[in-house]
């Protein structure tokens, strides 16, 4: 896979002319955005070693931090189109699919941090596309999707049966209709932390019980948690009920070191093991 775009964001200079400091722009802050969110966020959010939005706006860096993500990304753009170019000239042009995603989003300075490390939307909404010869071109489907759903879409593309043990449904006929179903989409991060995205709303519900709810359609920044508002209640109990009932523990081969609040929850759960080098991510 590509490796940008990832810290150190850094690629050839012309990708960087593209996108000339003066005319970008930052994203929403607001320096009281996590005065309302649970411990657990916010431990989760304790990320020394990465830039602080407060450092980026002192220092005057953040517009060129979103320079040098933008040059990352148009690199990757440019490379992909050469792959896609080649296919296209091969005898393979009309019975490929393929597929492009990322594992995760990245906060630009949203939610206080410069970081992917968290539950709230810029981590958690990540790019998922598919092009294959029976599928439409630039059709866009906004519903909710988890990349569990990348197996089950290949086979129903490439005409093989379905397998009933996998926990992903196939996105094929939501792609076709371009009518995403009402449906959800669930992250986890770190053990018995998950986040439910539906088309409208997203729940946060942490270890402890500490819980967060927004609205995007009245709060698309995810601002003012909603989780004590009774108005909400029916809607937050809604995608309560899709949290998973079990909560798979830490890799024992883990060396995820660097976050002091999961050194410590790792340690707790019986899952430490640093004399491993791997890197282990806990999933559903």
């Amino acid at each position: 896979g590509f490796l940008r775009p990832h810290v150190p964001l850094y690629v050839p200079e012309k990708w960087f002319d593209l996108h000339p400091v003066a005319d970008l722009e930052v994203p929403p802050y607001r320096s009281d955005d996590l005065d309302d969110v649970p411990p657990v966020a916010l431990k989760i959010n304790d990320l020394p070693m990465m830039p602080s939005t407060e450092w980026a706006i002192k220092s005057g860096e953040w517009k060129n931090i979103v320079q040098a993500y933008l040059a990352c990304v148009s690199f990757v753009d440019y490379e992909i189109g050469r792959v896609i170019a080649a296919l296209e000239n091969s005898e393979f042009a009309n019975n490929t699919v393929i597929v492009l995603w990322s594992d995760h989003g990245y906060r630009l300075g949203e939610k206080g941090t410069f970081a992917k490390h968290a539950l709230w939307e810029p981590a958690t909404n990540a790019p998922l596309m598919f092009a294959a010869p029976s599928l439409p071109q630039g059709k866009v489907v906004d519903s909710p999707a988890e990349m569990l759903s990348i197996y089950p879409t290949l086979l129903e593309l490439c005409g093989l049966p379905a397998y009933e043990k996998n926990e992903g449904r196939s996105l094929v006929s939501e792609m076709l209709n371009e009518q995403g179903d009402e449906g959800f989409a669930i992250t986890t991060f770190g053990m018995n932390n998950h986040t439910v995205k539906s088309n409208q709303f997203r729940y946060i519900r942490y270890e402890d019980g500490g819980e967060e709810f927004y609205d995007h359609e009245e709060d698309p920044n995810e601002w003012t948690n909603q989780a004590n508002n009774p108005d909400y209640r029916y809607a937050l109990d809604k995608l309560k009920q899709y949290l998973p009932q079990i909560n798979v523990p830490w890799n024992r081969f883990s060396s995820y070191t660097f976050q002091p609040y999961f050194v410590e929850q790792k340690s707790r759960t019986g899952g430490v093991d640093e004399t491993s080098r791997e890197t282990g991510r806990v999933l559903k």
